[in-house]
């Protein structure tokens, strides 16, 4: 062994801390604020899932609703629709609903007079039919 004194110096300057001490720096910077992952299997990832937030039974309550209905060719441009409808109004996904009809989608969305007109532009441009 040498003499001379040892040059180690702990990860963070506080010996015998936990191996979770990454909690420390992980929390500050985590967007959505949740929980840190853990760092050992045998904990598991503490944050909430994401299914038990909303449970899929309950409806959001649209005061004054108005019910749109677009015709789609396909189901892929019906969903690629309420994506876009999600995004950009933002809507509540729970607000649309989609259907077949034959060889063709429809979306069935329940938004506010004052979403009408770009809803319904969102509608026309993703290559749906408005319905009367």
């Amino acid at each position: 062994m040498s003499d001379k004194p040892s040059e180690y110096r702990h990860h963070d300057g506080t010996p015998g801390s936990s191996a979770d001490r990454s909690a420390k720096t992980a929390v500050p910077d985590s967007f959505p604020a949740s929980d840190p992952v853990a760092t050992t299997p045998a904990v598991g990832v503490r944050a909430m899932d994401v299914t038990e937030m909303m449970p899929a039974t309950e409806k959001p309550e649209v005061r004054h609703p108005i019910h749109l209905t677009a015709r789609f060719e396909d189901s892929v441009t019906a969903k690629l629709a309420v994506e876009k409808l999600v995004r950009d109004i933002p809507l509540e996904r729970a607000c649309t609903e989609l259907s077949e009809e034959g060889d063709k989608t429809l979306l069935e969305v329940t938004t506010t007079r004052t979403d009408v007109e770009r809803v319904t532009t969102i509608l026309r441009s993703g290559g749906g039919d408005l319905l009367a």
